[in-house]
């Protein structure tokens, strides 16, 4: 770290723990359940005769989720992380084994998603990534892309683990694999190193009841604040419809199911190097116009899978590693331009609103994907319609101007 300041430095040797424990929390979080969903489409398939257009309309909940989420975020504004976090960790813990006791009732499975993603929610970057920007602002970036590095290294090894335990148990061991990791390695992390630095503002509010809910007219007319949201949505939602039929995905294009699950973890290593290199530069380099230059790489990803009807296992790599690095430039980005343009005070609420609009968006694109696939019988229409809202994603970043002073 010797081309960090003095102050920064200082930074990183009196907080490193909060980075440290961020990681590992959201590696073990709900953020990584997008890496390993694909894994589950067939195994329900095959055990109960869902089709994957079925299974896809579960990802309504995340309509909810994304609507609900700016109250999580302002809850956590008002009340601290852990209080938040920590109950929100052993639900998602609780939720994962019920859909390990699934019954043939499609509506059983609808209900536990629902409830999963609800809860799961408060164990994103909804939580973490204010506890590591509350205490960094020298090197602010590099914590943030520090943090979700955890993300990156769960998403090159969960998929292969999971990949693994349903092989050998069914969907069942899938599930319960999920549990245990939340359950045994994330709580007691984030219980041990994970906090928020509370201001005396804050912390004055919070004893008076006030939870800034009269900020909302004005965070709602913000500029600013709605061209994040449509940036993010318009990155994230689409990188998550592919990643929940991936795998399937990979298949129909003549990759065998072992590389596909494979190319999974690539998938995850590629969103590992977007957040690194974001993170060493950001500080130095006008954020969105990393935005702009890393959303155009699934663009060409999308044209390389939608334009070969048998791109082989080396080009589908090539194009899994670009919507990979550009999901990772953007989970890093976003944090980083909440707090740059706006600040603290109202953090895990903007974040929020972001989480509103990649949640709808994210929620639209996996409907979107099995529907078409199930009405079209491939996923070309889909591919498409994800490199033209990465296109328009791209351009939007630029919008933003400069920073406040």
């Amino acid at each position: 770290m010797e081309y960090l300041t003095p102050a920064a430095r200082q930074e990183w040797r009196d907080h490193w723990r909060v980075v440290v424990g961020a990681g590992i929390g959201m590696a073990c979080g709900y953020s990584a359940f997008p890496f390993v969903a694909s894994l589950f489409v067939q195994p329900l398939e095959q055990a109960f005769g869902w089709t994957r257009g079925q299974q896809a309309l579960s990802h309504n909940a995340n309509l909810v989720a994304a609507l609900l989420a700016p109250a999580i975020g302002t809850l956590v504004d008002a009340h601290g992380v852990r209080r938040v976090l920590l109950p929100a960790i052993g639900v998602v813990g609780l939720f994962y084994a019920v859909l390990a006791n699934l019954t043939p009732s499609i509506t059983h499975y609808y209900i536990a998603m629902s409830l999963l993603v609800l809860t799961g929610m408060a164990t994103t970057g909804l939580s973490y990534t204010r506890a590591v920007t509350s205490w960094f602002r020298q090197s602010r970036g590099l914590a943030l892309a520090v943090s979700r590095l955890g993300l990156a290294v769960a998403g090159a090894v969960l998929p292969m683990a999971v990949y693994g335990a349903i092989h050998r148990w069914g969907y069942t061991g899938g599930f319960y694999t999920l549990g245990a990791v939340i359950l045994l390695l994330g709580w007691p992390v984030s219980w041990a190193l994970v906090s928020d630095r509370r201001t005396a503002v804050e912390e004055r509010r919070e004893a008076a009841g006030a939870t800034g809910w009269r900020m909302w007219p004005s965070l709602l007319r913000n500029r600013r604040i709605l061209l994040i949201c449509l940036a993010a949505g318009l990155t994230y939602g689409p990188a998550v419809g592919l990643l929940t039929q991936m795998q399937p995905l990979l298949i129909s294009k003549g990759v065998e199911p072992a590389t596909a699950a494979s190319l999974l973890s690539l998938l995850a290593v590629s969103t590992f190097l977007g957040t690194l290199i974001t993170g060493a530069i950001v500080d130095r380099v006008w954020a969105p116009i990393l935005g702009f230059l890393f959303t155009m790489g699934p663009v060409a990803g999308c044209a390389v899978l939608m334009s070969l009807a048998a791109p082989g296992a080396g080009v589908a790599a090539i194009a899994v590693v670009l919507i990979g690095l550009a999901q990772g430039a953007e989970i890093d980005l976003i944090g980083y331009m909440i707090a740059r343009y706006f600040g603290m005070q109202a953090f895990s609420a903007i974040y929020g609103l972001t989480v509103l609009a990649t949640g709808v968006c994210s929620a639209a694109g996996a409907m979107l994907i099995g529907q078409l696939y199930d009405r079209l019988g491939g996923y070309n229409p889909a591919l498409g319609a994800a490199a033209a809202c990465f296109l328009v994603a791209s351009f939007t970043y630029l919008l933003l101007g400069r920073y406040p002073r």
